[in-house]
């Protein structure tokens, strides 16, 4: 099929919706991966969004890369662009949930050092609640984790 083809074939409207949840999921994941890497103690990146990333690009690869091989007559290219972007989709998914619990372990621990660093008998003058929010941090990891069990991409 000629690259021409495969431009045509992402004018469909499902394919453009789902071109549109890539970039959109890949901008959000981007945005929180950076905030990430800034507020880790030694602006360090976490390898596996960038993996999930890479291998969304290679799906979205193959889709061009299939325009110079030779394929059966009456192939169907719309199903093949589908299923990569797709798949695609989910390595993104991925990415961005993996880069949203480093970004919330991260917060996490800033939080907890910051307020480590009050005086204990401080602490409640200047954070009300206080060891009601410490148990909310030590809570909100398992209520992440019950949000992405009900995720099946």
């Amino acid at each position: 099929m000629a690259e021409q083809n495969v431009f045509n074939l992402m004018q469909n409207d499902e394919i453009g919706l789902l071109w549109k949840k890539i970039y959109q999921l890949h901008q959000k994941t981007k945005i929180y991966l950076l905030t990430a890497e800034e507020i880790s103690e030694n602006g360090d990146a976490l390898i596996q969004p960038l993996k999930e990333h890479r291998d969304a690009y290679d799906h979205i690869v193959r889709i061009f890369a299939s325009t110079t091989k030779k394929v059966p007559e009456g192939y169907d290219y719309y199903s093949y662009i589908k299923g990569n972007l797709e798949k695609a989709y989910g390595h993104e998914y991925r990415a961005f949930f993996d880069t949203a619990d480093w970004l919330a372990y991260n917060l996490r621990h800033n939080l907890r050092e910051r307020i480590n660093a009050i005086p204990y008998n401080k602490r409640n003058q200047l954070i009300p609640n206080c060891k009601e929010t410490i148990k909310l941090l030590n809570q909100y990891p398992f209520e992440i984790s019950n949000l992405r069990n009900d995720k099946d991409i």
